[in-house]
């Protein structure tokens, strides 16, 4: 860790693609959070595993929390323009879409779904990538 490196180093700024790259998950994660909750029908048929029974609603909502958290979580970094954090948080949230595709492989197979949450987790170790880059100057 560079002790000396200026606190501008490690600042993601808005108007940079890299912003905008990491953007996209956090804002769709917690679309997707607030829809588990307000649809748990129609969020789990999306998701790849479609839940009817009210009964199972409960868990659909607190996998809608996770998300909403999940997306705030890094919101706030980003937002705030700390790249280093975000990049950790946006890093470990990778184990997430990963988990997510072994859920849809262990109840479905390869069904189509699976390429949504594997993809997502590709997409994000892409940006993950770029957002744990040393900056140059």
């Amino acid at each position: 860790m560079n002790m000396t490196a200026s606190p501008q180093s490690s600042t993601l700024r808005r108007n940079s693609l890299l912003f905008w790259c990491t953007l996209v998950i956090p804002a769709a994660i917690i679309g997707i959070g607030i829809n588990f909750i307000l649809n748990p029908v129609g969020a789990s048929t999306a998701y790849g595993i479609p839940i009817h029974d009210p009964a199972a609603f409960p868990f659909m909502w607190v996998k809608g929390i996770r998300d909403i958290f999940s997306g705030v979580a890094v919101l706030t970094f980003l937002w705030m323009g700390d790249r280093r954090t975000t990049a950790i948080v946006f890093a470990l949230a990778i184990f997430i879409p990963l988990g997510d595709g072994l859920v849809i492989l262990r109840h479905l197979g390869f069904a189509p779904p699976i390429y949504i949450h594997w993809g997502t987790a590709l997409y994000m170790m892409i940006v993950a990538a770029f957002l744990l880059k040393k900056e140059t100057k």
